[in-house]
């Protein structure tokens, strides 16, 4: 159990800070990506400005006419015209003029046969469309990537109606970001590893006191439930010894005399059931495994508890005839003890004239019980709590003297040490259904 408590404790802890990590991971990728965005629009920007007014020196200067010439207001590239160069570009940026038909007018000065000019060609016409001052922000071509402004609206008379479009090539910021990606993703997942051991060790230390305490706590349940059950035998015991005198008594000593074996067979029943807790949270619960009849169990199981519906007038029963035979492994004095746990409280909860029907399924790898009764059923929102200790459902129920509480949380735990599981339905008004499925051979 604190084992298990354990693992879900480092587990809790180690998703706890995977998710910061990750929101943090995340959180210092966009702001590393938004800062390189940033910076190559402020680029951009800086570079558009700065060859808008390196254009209208250029319009201005006689140099103009020994680049291109001007015929119906259009500009013309001249027979042996030299490339558009500008002192503000960088390595990796390039600047292209283009006229209204999209054709390049001025491009970078060089004679790269991979040069940027060519790569974007494709993507002129793209940039014919896009509107003022907008970035975009690929455009790939040759294995190389680029970001690309245009200035639909050239402020210079002689260049008037034309297109300036600048890009600058990103292809290593994308590396970049790339690498930064595999870095924050391996970062991470080493950081939840070490996260990882280090919730597992302490939770583990956090565990011992607790552990130290539950101990102490199940040591002194074990320790008194030992201590009384010898007081208790003898007090019952004593109570056996005057029912054989009961005739003898006067009828208010019969009614003390009845109520002290009521009690002190609560009392001893209490004490049981409180040391196969104790036992079964410590993983002690023996198991006395053999070959059996469930089929007799059942039968033994519905004779035992025969007087008891007839006090209640209920009926139980099963049909015996239409059982399945065979056998199955288990411990025959704990299940007998589960199903009587479960047929007890049908009966107790049923009203009078009610009923009590047992069944017995027997499949290749399976046998199921099912106790169903038709008493005042259970609220659906106390469904997932039944099976907890001294858990009561209603008014009803803690009017029960006799009862301890404690007896479907051992039924649970009868199952579940036979590799089994135990089921309730209901419907409040209408009964009850328990369904045990066990494991027909277990080792």
């Amino acid at each position: 159990m604190f084992e298990r408590t354990r693992r879900k404790l480092a587990w809790q802890f180690s998703l706890t800070v995977g998710l910061i990590m990750l929101c943090s991971g995340i959180f210092a990728y966009w702001l590393v990506q938004r800062t390189i965005t940033t910076t190559e629009n402020d680029q951009l920007n800086e570079l558009m400005a700065l060859s808008s007014a390196e254009l209208a020196k250029l319009a201005a200067s006689p140099k103009m006419d020994a680049v291109i010439g001007k015929g119906d207001d259009k500009l013309l590239v001249k027979a042996g015209g030299v490339g558009f160069f500008s002192a503000s570009l960088r390595q990796n940026q390039a600047i292209w003029l283009l006229n209204a038909g999209g054709s390049i007018v001025l491009g970078p000065a060089n004679d790269d046969p991979n040069r940027s000019e060519e790569l974007l060609a494709p993507h002129m016409p793209d940039f014919m469309q896009m509107d003022n001052g907008q970035i975009r922000n690929f455009a790939a071509s040759g294995g190389r990537t680029f970001r690309v402004s245009v200035d639909a609206n050239v402020k210079t008379a002689i260049i008037a109606g034309h297109r300036l479009v600048v890009a600058q090539e990103i292809t290593d910021d994308l590396a970049l970001l790339a690498n930064l990606r595999y870095a924050f993703a391996g970062f991470s997942a080493l950081l939840l590893a070490i996260a990882s051991a280090i919730g597992y060790w302490l939770s583990r230390r956090a565990m011992i006191p607790i552990s130290a305490a539950y101990r102490r706590q199940e040591q002194f349940t074990s320790d008194a439930s030992h201590e009384l059950r010898t007081p208790l035998s003898i007090l019952r015991s004593s109570v056996e010894v005057l029912e054989e005198q009961r005739e003898h008594l006067p009828p208010f000593h019969r009614q003390v005399l009845t109520k002290m074996a009521a009690e002190s067979g609560h009392l001893i029943r209490l004490v049981d059931n409180l040391l196969t807790l104790a036992r079964s949270d410590n993983d002690r619960l023996e198991l006395a495994r053999r070959t059996f009849s469930p089929k007799e169990t059942v039968a033994n199981v519905v004779s035992q508890l025969q007087p008891l519906a007839e006090r209640k007038a209920v009926t139980i029963g099963w049909n015996e005839q239409e059982a399945d035979n065979g056998t199955m492994t288990g411990d025959d004095v704990r299940l007998r003890q589960l199903l009587t746990i479960l047929a007890e409280n049908a009966i107790q909860y049923n009203r009078e004239g009610g009923s009590v029907a047992l069944t017995l399924t027997i499949s290749e790898k399976t046998v199921r019980f099912a106790v169903a009764d038709s008493g005042i059923g259970i609220a659906a929102e106390h469904l997932p709590r039944i099976f907890e200790r001294f858990y009561r459902v209603d008014q009803a129920r803690s009017r029960r003297k006799e009862g301890t509480g404690l007896g479907l949380a051992i039924a649970r735990q009868i199952a579940a040490s036979h590799g089994g599981m135990i089921e309730a339905a209901s419907v409040p008004g209408a009964g009850s259904t328990f369904t045990v499925t066990l494991p027909r051979f277990s080792d």
